[in-house]
């Protein structure tokens, strides 16, 4: 279970950092309107995001995204330092 964790973590950074540096991407380019609305995963996050507000969205996916691959490198290494996790479970004989 705790590896489904650190897998899910590994997801979710990776999906951040590009979702981040698309904005970064988005907002160095030119924009039609008055903005662009931000979505993640079919979410809205925000519908009008004014053109000077888009880096601010970009460096908080990217702080995000480098948040969550950093505590899973960090579940990774615990994980992989414990030699029991490796062992399938067996039952306990009580008698």
């Amino acid at each position: 279970m705790r590896w489904v964790i650190g897998i899910i973590f590994s997801l979710l950074g990776v999906l951040l950092l590009t979702q981040g540096l698309s904005l970064r991407a988005a907002g160095a380019g030119t924009i039609d309107g008055d903005g662009i609305g931000v979505y993640f995963l079919g979410m809205e996050i925000n519908d009008k995001v004014a053109t000077a507000d888009i880096p601010t969205y970009a460096n908080g996916f990217l702080g995000t995204g480098t948040i969550l691959l950093l505590l899973a490198v960090s579940l990774f290494v615990i994980l992989l330092k414990e030699k029991n996790t490796f062992k399938p479970i067996r039952r306990k004989n009580h008698a």
